[in-house]
């Protein structure tokens, strides 16, 4: 398990959205704690304190509710639409002997050799669903890529976990793959200026004189004929 972190929650009062407002101005965090067996109960956390446990990656944190040292997850982080900052979160408190149902992200490492050929490599699984004991949730699920050539993937099956742990996210499903670079389409052949100035001179005329009209003989040509006629007779 990744080390425990301790949150410092304080019990709140207000639960108005103007006593709400009132603690988000003050740089708190409201929130609500709830377990299996126990009933909601709402805290206030202090906004850089939360910052500071979310940095520290571990998914199990050691709490103190009405007293009691219990242990949690973060079950659900609410966003404000506009800023993105965090407005509130839910906590719900698990046991370290029993197993619990939780998400961990998938962190790539290496430099792959599909890349270094010039493929380009796609993550397209983020994050894993497991299912072990709370004590051994680990900070994340690495992924070496530094094999994985040109036209490979990566499935959840391919993975390696430590004994205890089960994935709940189906085995086919790619985690990162590599793939050759789409070929730029052919441009058609456009005939280059030099070109077209050939084609022009050998269609054109003497300057000065007439094109001959298709399917008429030249006068030249008809008096000739008519010169031989004559000669014949």
């Amino acid at each position: 398990m990744a080390n425990e972190f301790k949150l410092e929650l304080d019990k709140r009062d207000g639960l108005g959205s103007k006593a709400v407002k009132s603690l988000r101005n003050e740089g708190k965090i409201p929130g609500v704690f709830y377990s299996a067996d126990t009933d909601a109960t709402p805290f206030i956390i202090d906004r850089r304190h939360l910052h500071d446990a979310l940095q520290s990656q571990s998914h199990v944190y050691a709490v103190s509710v009405g007293g009691k040292k219990l242990h949690a997850i973060l079950k659900e982080i609410q966003y404000h639409p506009v800023s993105d900052e965090i407005i509130h979160l839910d906590l719900f408190g698990v046991s370290l002997t029993d197993k619990i149902t939780i998400s961990v992200p998938i962190i790539l490492s290496g430099e792959s050799i599909g890349v270094n050929e010039g493929g380009i490599m796609s993550q397209s699984l983020m994050e894993l669903e497991i299912q072990c004991l709370a004590t051994e949730v680990p900070d994340a699920v690495h992924v070496d890529v530094t094999e994985l050539g040109m036209n490979e993937a990566r499935h959840v099956n391919d993975l390696e976990f430590a004994d205890g742990i089960e994935v709940l996210t189906p085995e086919d499903m790619t985690v990162v793959s590599v793939t050759a670079p789409k070929e730029e389409a052919l441009e058609p052949d456009i005939p280059v200026e030099e070109d077209l100035e050939l084609e022009g001179e050998e269609g054109e005329v003497a300057e000065g004189e007439e094109a001959p009209v298709e399917g008429e003989e030249s006068a030249e040509e008809s008096t000739g004929d008519k010169k031989e006629e004559g000669t014949s007779e």
